[in-house]
């Protein structure tokens, strides 16, 4: 065939990488053109299907286009030209360094999702006090969770250049700000009327972390990371660059997570967090979109980021957390150790705002929630940035 390695992965590494990858031609299916059983048996848990370079999505009605049987047969839901290019690659998991299952997000763009990508707002003003960003009528077609993307902000300390998410909508002109990762902001100086920003559109997806390998399909063509799309925490945000339409198709496939639909425990490592900063740990997300309460253990360890410092704090909590009910959110500490502080203070029942709820100078674990989402922290102010890790387990979901 004319068209080799349609979806970018080279057969040089398919050992490295533990692929199974075959190409056909439309005239290879049966069945009216078809039904395909590819050379190699595929792995139906982490399979991609690609026609004539752009890849489908699986599903017996639309918007999917094949449906798949054991490992062995792809049935196409419409018949394959004979001259069309089809290609079929799968991860084998007999790599251990491989995780055991991928995780997979599909999107159908709305309306006003579309509307709302790549409209600029100029002239905005900043308070760092409050981390109110405003104009007036400037967040019109926004809400919580959606994304902007600030292209200037001239004033030193100030709101900087870069991507944030809105926390509350207080009304059309203005919003709270956070970090697109849902950390509180630690700007120091006002910006008045001289802030620029994008309205881009982003997608929240369930398990992503910075060392996970995603691919990201828009209409089925692979796009570019850092061009065409940004990796953050659970998100993925489109590039103002990328024309984003009214019923375009999005999917998203991602290895390496350090969760596993089928198993009970979520956790990370290598998590670095400044001084006078708060980074989530876990949400009602990780445990499964429509999670409203859950109960579960964590362990948290964390360590001075500098190695020559032989500071650290470990502990072991149990967390009761409710969205829409920060009162119904409760920690209770098994054990703890540790020099960075005195102890790893907990807070829960509504007494958490900001990292500034935690003493100065400690470690800090909280528990959180509001309309959308609960939320526990690890709180750094211990005065020197950190590394950390957590493992939740016994989650009851």
């Amino acid at each position: 065939m004319g068209v080799k390695f349609l979806s970018g992965f080279r057969g040089i590494d398919n050992a490295k990488q533990q692929l199974r990858r075959s190409t056909h031609l439309g005239s290879d299916l049966t069945s009216g053109g078809t039904v395909l059983s590819p050379s190699q048996g595929f792995d139906p848990q982490a399979v991609f299907v690609y026609l004539n370079g752009a890849l489908l999505q699986e599903g017996g009605t639309a918007p999917g286009d094949y449906t798949i049987t054991n490992n062995s047969t792809i049935t196409f839901n419409s018949a394959v030209s004979g001259t069309d290019d089809i290609e079929v690659v799968s991860y084998n998991f007999v790599n251990p360094t491989l995780p055991h299952t991928m995780i997979e997000k599909d999107h159908t763009v709305t309306t006003a999702e579309a509307n709302r990508h790549n409209t600029s707002v100029t002239g905005a003003s900043f308070d760092h006090t409050t981390n109110v960003l405003s104009k007036t009528g400037g967040f019109t077609s926004s809400a919580v969770d959606d994304v902007i993307n600030v292209t200037a902000s001239p004033t030193a300390n100030s709101l900087a250049v870069g991507r944030y998410r809105i926390k509350t909508k207080t009304n059309n002109d203005s919003v709270v700000l956070q970090s697109i990762d849902n950390a509180d902001l630690s700007f120091t100086a006002t910006g008045t009327s001289n802030i620029d920003f994008t309205n881009v559109f982003s997608l929240q997806v369930q398990n992503l972390t910075f060392q996970n390998r995603a691919l990201v399909f828009y209409q089925g063509l692979l796009l570019v990371e850092n061009t065409d799309f940004f990796k953050d925490v659970q998100t993925i945000t489109f590039a103002a660059s990328v024309n984003i339409t009214d019923s375009s198709q999005i999917a998203v496939r991602h290895f390496g997570s350090f969760v596993f639909p089928t198993s009970s425990e979520i956790g990370n490592n290598g998590i670095v967090i400044q001084d006078d900063i708060s980074q989530i740990l876990i949400t009602n997300n990780d445990v499964g979109a429509s999670n409203i309460s859950s109960t579960f253990k964590i362990v948290v360890t964390a360590r001075h980021q500098t190695e020559t410092t032989d500071s650290y704090r470990a502990t072991e909590i149990v967390v009761r957390a409710e969205k829409n009910d920060a009162s119904q959110c409760y920690i209770h500490r098994v054990w703890d150790v540790g020099n960075i502080g005195a102890e790893m203070q907990v807070l829960d029942s509504g007494n958490y705002s900001s990292y500034t709820s935690v003493t100065d100078g400690k470690l800090g674990v909280a528990v959180h929630a509001d309309a959308n989402n609960w939320f526990v922290y690890l709180v750094n102010r211990s005065g020197d940035p950190i590394v950390a890790g957590f493992k939740a387990s016994a989650i009851t979901g």
